[in-house]
């Protein structure tokens, strides 16, 4: 694998983990599940106890890791705020192809929060931190 997919990929995969704590803190202050779990028990017609460990993985490698390898390929000089414009990209893939999938509304029905909240989680924490980490790690490459 090049090296800017596999960095692009474990920062995709950081910024997921990132989101997983904090949907788990929101779950705990009574905010309800995180979006990843309902969204794995859709495609399954799973009820399983292992199913928020399961949700979870497949939300860091492909909700995380595969975005942060498109990321790479697309974004030759990354800067955080290029991660932060990019983190778009899978809000409206969530928005449009996975809810079309799970036979959600498009955009989810407009609601505010379903805008507002995979704005703040795609955009401002995971892209932004794939953004800063890309460009930490490329400005590591260019000082050796």
């Amino acid at each position: 694998m090049k090296a800017s997919n596999k960095t692009g990929f474990i920062a995709g995969c950081t910024g997921a983990i990132i989101l997983v704590v904090a949907m788990y803190i929101l779950k705990a202050a009574g905010l309800g599940e995180p979006g990843f779990i309902g969204m794995y028990r859709g495609m399954t017609n799973s009820n399983s106890p292992s199913d928020p460990v399961v949700a979870g993985l497949i939300f860091v490698i492909a909700g995380g890791g595969i975005w942060g390898i498109i990321f790479a390929l697309l974004i030759k000089n990354p800067v955080l705020i290029k991660g932060l414009l990019f983190g778009i990209l899978p809000t409206v893939w969530l928005w449009v192809v996975l809810n079309a999938m799970l036979g959600k509304p498009l955009f989810n029905g407009f609601a505010m929060m379903g805008i507002i909240m995979p704005l703040i989680f795609n955009m401002l924490v995971w892209g932004s931190f794939v953004g800063w980490y890309c460009s930490r790690k490329k400005q590591a490459v260019i000082r050796q």
